[in-house]
């Protein structure tokens, strides 16, 4: 049993592991991580990365971007240029509004506003974040099979063309 289950996790880390579909799987983990759909975050991930043939393993690694320690900055930094970008100014939000943000209240139209602008601009920063992710990966993968190419007697773990 625990055989199989070595093999499983050999299987998901190896699959769809060519440097254009690792680069993919990082763009989109990210692009995923970003934008504002906590919550369902990982079925979505695991959804986009079957259906798009890429590595489940890498696209559910990369969306964890949205951790507890960053997931606050990603969200104020959302809102901060969906505002600039809606309106051309940044939204004023004070600690007692921030706190009050907990409350039922915030479901009404604040909530909607500040949830559109956070949309809009976690979405361009999903972009650039995941683009430069996708590249830096591409980069390493690259690298690295022409590393293991270039010794003697090596197998480079790819799934060959895409």
């Amino acid at each position: 049993m625990w055989s199989r289950f070595k093999g499983f996790l050999a299987h998901l880390r190896y699959e769809h592991s060519s440097p254009g579909r690792m680069a993919a799987s990082v763009f989109v983990g990210l692009f995923l991580g970003i934008v504002p759909l906590y919550g369902v975050q990982t079925p979505i991930c695991l959804l986009v990365a079957t259906g798009l043939r890429l590595n489940r393993l890498t696209v559910v690694g990369a969306a964890q971007i949205s951790n507890p320690l960053f997931a606050p900055f990603l969200i104020a930094a959302g809102i901060a240029l969906g505002d600039w970008l809606r309106y051309g100014r940044l939204h004023e939000l004070d600690l007692d509004q921030a706190r009050g943000l907990s409350g039922l209240w915030w479901l009404g139209s604040e909530a909607t506003d500040l949830f559109l602008s956070c949309l809009l601009g976690d979405t361009l920063i999903a972009l650039v974040v995941g683009a430069l992710g996708a590249a830096a990966t591409y980069a390493w993968r690259v690298r690295a099979d022409t590393v293991a190419s270039a010794r003697p007697g090596a197998d480079v773990l790819g799934d060959g063309p895409e």
